[in-house]
């Protein structure tokens, strides 16, 4: 089942812990490379000290060792006689230091004296813009390939006071000073650079492997905290749902014991315990056979005063239970009857308003005749006795047709409140002489109150109800009662008796037209009294039972009025 979760607080961190990462992520990256090109820079520049430092040493154990004169007047035969000895000098300071290349150039290029074999293994890997920079700066330095090592150049002009070199025949104007160029071994510079380098990626990268764990972890909790309301939520939406559902629901274990059970179903079970109990044990506890369960199909069972559908379907998990629903359908049952009564009042309606007005033309003309017969043969046995029968059943034909024009179409009401002690006064008044006949006594209330009805209609219904009991009461005599009780819902208007009272199934078909079990009764009376208390929004009740009496009870709700009644 799926349901609606507000998330909107959950995917807020999730989109602020998201773009957290992505901003702390491209910070590092911008801050890891910005610390390597400034360490990279800073051993540059480290190199490049090393290459001054080395500059400044030969350029004064040059002049102490070769002892070169402050003037230059005799410098070029002096360096022609010691540039072995130079050469020498050159190479040993190499080997104690971190210089891999030394060379002395004339500001045109040419080499006065080199530490290497071949001068111009440096000298033509020099771009232009060295020499350039070398003679407008002073200084110039740069990186390149040295005998399959990284080496630094640094190039600048020598401050040793000397006359170049013009034994080629190309002497610089304006005898400019030498350029003294430095190789400057790069190769542990770069070493420690490199460990350096992957020492703060592995420090970013670790950063940045914490920090994706983290958000992951953040993301599964969150994650797991909404799956966890969610969770929530759905359990509380069924249990609600269970809690509040119109229908019985159990859950059954393997060995048909009931493990759990809903507060409609303990209403169902007439307040039984369910849980921990064997279902064959609730059903013989209702007077119903656990073979009545049935499959995975409704069936349905029949108590005393209840009607229950009952489906059993098994859990698809493996465990063995299974789950069980049952619906009262006690009300619903009534209804449908009450529909089906309806139905066929309509249709006895529908008959009797077409075929009245074709019966009562010729019965009045029989009636006539019959009592014109009863007048001539007055005297006369048994053609006078046969003439006033025909009068009588007449007579009777007609009520029958008058009761089933009543039933078709009932009369407007008119709602009143009506004293019901004086009511019951009259119903004893019309009632007395037949009770009289049955050795019976008929009560009322006189202290009874009042009632929101129809006059005639709850008189009608009560003398029918009374003719009723009077046929009932057994012939040694018998006690009629008739009397109310109030509450906020309405009034109650009751009529007891001690007659022989009813079976089941006259109880069940009572309020059908045309049921009776008296020889000369039409089976009409308790249907129209049906109508009478629908037409007043009420109802009709029969408690009965036989050989105890009869109890019938008509129900007037309050503040009913007339347009509350059908037309």
């Amino acid at each position: 089942m799926e349901i609606a979760l507000p998330s909107r607080s959950s995917r807020t961190i999730m989109m602020v812990a998201t773009m957290a990462v992505f901003v702390l992520g491209l910070a590092l990256s911008f801050s890891t490379w910005r610390n390597l090109r400034q360490q990279q820079e800073t051993f540059r520049e480290h190199a490049v000290v090393t290459a001054r430092a080395i500059a400044a040493g030969i350029e004064i154990n040059l002049r102490r060792e070769l002892r070169l004169p402050a003037s230059a007047e005799h410098v070029n035969a002096l360096l022609r006689l010691q540039r072995a000895l130079a050469k020498d000098l050159l190479q040993e300071y190499i080997k104690r230091s971190d210089a891999r290349f030394i060379g002395l150039y004339n500001p045109l290029g040419h080499i006065l004296f080199s530490s290497h074999d071949d001068p111009k293994a440096i000298n033509s890997q020099l771009p232009t813009i060295a020499w350039e920079s070398m003679g407008n700066a002073g200084e110039w330095s740069g990186e390149m390939n040295f005998e399959g090592q990284p080496i630094l150049v640094l190039g600048r002009i020598s401050h040793l006071d000397m006359t170049p070199d013009c034994a080629d025949g190309q002497c610089p104007p304006d005898h400019k000073p030498p350029m003294l160029l430095i190789g400057v071994d790069m190769t542990q510079h770069l070493a420690a650079f490199g460990k350096y380098k992957r020492t703060a990626i592995l420090q970013t990268g670790y950063i940045l492997a914490v920090t994706i764990v983290f958000w992951l972890l953040l993301m599964g909790f969150l994650q797991r905290k909404e799956q966890g309301r969610r969770l929530q939520r759905l359990e509380s939406f069924n249990a609600r749902l269970l809690d509040n559902m119109p229908d019985g629901l159990l859950t059954l274990s393997a060995d048909g014991t009931v493990v759990a059970a809903n507060p409609a179903a303990q209403s169902i079970m007439a307040g039984a315990p369910l849980v921990g109990e064997p279902l064959e044990r609730i059903f013989d506890s209702l007077g119903l056979s656990a073979s009545q369960r049935g499959g995975q199909e409704w069936s349905t069972l029949k108590t005393e005063d209840r009607l229950l559908e009952i489906l059993q379907l098994p859990l698809k998990d493996g465990s063995g239970q299974s789950l069980m629903l049952v619906r009262d359908r006690t009300e619903l049952a009534g209804l449908e009857r009450e529909l089906h009564r309806n139905e066929k009042l309509a249709a006895i309606g529908r008959m009797a308003a077409g075929v009245a007005h074709e019966i009562r033309n010729p019965l009045s003309a029989l009636r006539g005749f019959a009592q014109f017969f009863a007048k001539k043969l007055a005297g006369r046995d048994p053609e006078e006795l046969y003439a006033r029968t025909m009068v009588q059943e007449a007579d009777r034909l007609n009520r029958v047709i008058t009761d089933l024009l009543f039933l078709a179409r009932p009369r407007q009401l008119t709602f009143t409140q009506v004293p019901l002690a004086e009511v019951f006064g009259e119903v004893h008044t019309l009632l007395s002489m037949d009770i009289a006949a049955r050795n019976g006594r008929l009560e009322h209330d006189p202290d009874a109150g009042a009632v929101t009805a129809d006059r005639d209609a709850l008189k009608q219904a009560l003398i029918n109800l009374g003719m009723n009991s009077v046929e009932a009461l057994p012939d040694e005599g018998g006690l009629i009662r008739l009397e109310s009780r109030s509450d906020d819902k309405g009034t109650w208007v009751r009529v007891r008796d001690n007659g022989r009272g009813m079976s089941d199934e006259e109880r069940e078909h009572a309020l059908e037209p045309f049921f009776t079990t008296r020889d000369q009764g039409t089976g009409l009376g308790l249907a129209i009294v049906h109508t009478i208390m629908q037409e007043h929004g009420g109802s009709i009740d029969i408690e009965t039972a036989p050989g105890a009496g009869a109890t019938v009870s008509l129900f007037f709700p309050r503040n009913h009025s007339q347009t509350e009644s059908p037309s």
